[in-house]
């Protein structure tokens, strides 16, 4: 609607964007200031802060394409903030209209699925009744929901394991080191990095003893701090939880590891270091706010630098390059940036490096090729060939063979190719 009624570059998406997350930051505090009920206000503003300036924001609220991590947010902090105002205990028609929430937070991102257990866990903080006819339309809104996606899409994960094929002992060892590198993130947030090249754990490593400690602490906590604080429960609960989705690393993409996917957990997180900040509020009152006030200030110094990376796609694209070297992808997305300036000899460069980093891609060939159509077909032809070789169906690659074979004078071998591109097209 909004590309529609104003255009691609008239609408204001970086101030939508900006209002969503000073509202997410807003419902946080409201929600905190129940959850602490019994702690000082301050601890609240602490933990809304701390959500506002954190630096793993950055992506999320400068890329448009993350608007669905920071909608499902705002419908899980809708959702809960509601039924803590209604103590745990909505009626009948609040019951709907939670089931309604639980739906649209489905609708913007897969993610909205730990809404329903993050529900159930404040149900259990506060000791309240469970509410089953609440419980049976959400988790009925649940099965509808994965059953139109499996129409829809033809499958849960359709794209699974179109990157990384893992064994059971690669996929566990990765997903502790993967679940590390996100607390970690939380916890000190630099450097930021756009793409994070993923490298699967095959084997003992510093970064998986590290990672299995960290789970372990966090078991401890989960437990034995739980059992003295339930809030302190139910923060490390939402940050374990919301991060479990994003654990499915044959599923989530390319990028396995997403500085977005830490919107949702973040705001455990923040709760979790607000906690942290009360406690050190009453063994040490005069040193609480000076700490809380670097924790903030730096934060925000570091976002504000982060911030002016994401100014256009062509300087994110110049810092990710020089943080991860070693990607294919970004190779690839900056060998178009520069086609888009006109500079094709330098977008053949990085379109090589794309094609040297990840060899079995066959987009990548595929892009190298149009490249070299107008430089040299022969060449081009090569590519396309070698992208044919890897992706035999795709109509396009023959189409674009086609295409090398009339620049390069023969007719006949580009008459076969557009035939076969034909025929395939046909194919259901």
């Amino acid at each position: 609607f909004m590309y529609r009624a104003f255009g691609a570059h008239a609408f204001p998406f970086h101030l939508l964007m900006a209002l969503l997350h000073a509202l997410n930051s807003a419902l946080l505090l409201a929600l905190a200031r129940r959850l602490l009920s019994g702690a000082p206000t301050a601890v609240s503003y602490v933990a809304a802060s701390l959500f506002a300036v954190h630096p793993i924001h950055t992506e999320a609220v400068n890329w448009i394409a993350a608007l669905p991590d920071v909608l499902a947010t705002t419908c899980a902090l809708t959702g809960l903030l509601l039924f803590a105002a209604q103590n745990a205990a909505p009626t009948v028609a609040e019951a709907l209209l939670h089931a309604a929430i639980y739906l649209a937070a489905l609708l913007t991102k897969e993610t909205g699925v730990v809404l329903l257990p993050l529900y159930f866990a404040y149900q259990r903080l506060r000791g309240a009744r469970a509410n089953a006819f609440m419980y049976r339309a959400m988790s009925a809104v649940l099965v509808a929901y994965l059953a139109l996606r499996i129409h829809a899409l033809g499958g849960l994960a359709p794209a699974q394991h179109a990157f990384f094929r893992l064994t059971t002992a690669q996929f566990c060892m990765s997903a502790a080191v993967l679940f590390g590198q996100y607390v970690l993130a939380l916890i000190y947030p630099y450097p930021l990095r756009f793409f994070h090249v993923f490298h699967p754990t095959a084997g003992l490593s510093a970064a998986l003893l590290l990672s299995v400690g960290l789970l372990v602490l966090l078991a401890w906590a989960f437990l034995r701090l739980g059992a003295i604080s339930r809030t302190t429960f139910y923060a490390v609960f939402w940050v374990v939880v919301a991060l479990a989705p994003v654990m499915n690393i044959g599923g989530v993409g390319q990028n396995v590891f997403a500085e977005r996917y830490l919107y949702l957990p973040s705001a455990g997180f923040a709760i979790l270091a607000a906690l942290a900040w009360q406690w050190l509020a009453r063994l040490q009152p005069k040193s609480a706010w000076p700490v809380a006030g670097a924790v903030l200030l730096a934060c925000s110094i570091v976002t504000i630098d982060r911030n002016r990376d994401w100014v256009d796609d062509f300087t994110l694209l110049q810092v990710s390059l020089t943080q991860s070297p070693d990607s294919a992808y970004l190779h690839n997305l900056m060998a178009g940036a520069w086609v888009h300036r006109d500079q094709f000899e330098l977008a053949l460069e990085e379109q090589r490096l794309a094609v040297r980093y990840e060899p079995d891609a066959y987009l990548y060939h595929q892009n190298l090729g149009n490249i070299l159509l107008g430089v040299d077909p022969r060449a081009a032809a090569a590519e396309f060939l070698a992208a044919i070789s890897i992706q035999p169906i795709a109509a396009e690659l023959h189409s674009d063979l086609a295409i090398a074979y009339r620049d390069m004078g023969d007719i006949s071998k580009a008459q076969i190719e557009i035939e076969r591109a034909t025929e395939l097209r046909k194919t259901p």
